[in-house]
């Protein structure tokens, strides 16, 4: 029952991590599309930038949320798929994408990465 419920946890977060990529990828079509004359790359990499920082936070946040144990096992768990999944855009995914999103990929796993930093000594509680 406690693997169980914390693969559920888990599932969840990665299901975070996937959803806000997507709903950013989304926003960035949208903000090409109106906001065409003034869109650079720069916009493009700040954007999927901002969404890591957005992924990270709210995938801890519900994964950690929805587990029914709140101890440092799960915490250190979500935190290791947060760190695993950063590694996973930032090399592999960016390799074979390789166009123009290779950047965006990049982008998404560092600040994904880096936002953890915020929950290892556990003292930002969402």
């Amino acid at each position: 029952m406690n693997f169980t419920n914390r693969l559920v946890s888990l599932l969840i977060a990665l299901g975070t991590i996937i959803m806000i990529f997507t709903l950013t990828s989304l926003f960035d079509i949208l903000i090409a599309v109106i906001y065409s004359r003034f869109y650079s790359t720069a916009a493009f990499i700040v954007t999927f930038g901002v969404g890591g920082v957005f992924a990270c936070i709210f995938s801890n946040s519900w994964a950690v949320g929805y587990a029914l144990v709140k101890n440092e096992l799960t915490r250190w768990s979500v935190i290791i798929l947060i760190w695993v999944s950063a590694a996973l855009f930032i090399y592999p995914l960016s390799v074979i994408e390789g166009g123009e999103y290779k950047a965006a990929f990049i982008s998404y796993g560092v600040t994904l990465a880096l936002t953890t930093l915020l929950f290892i000594k556990g003292k930002i509680e969402l």
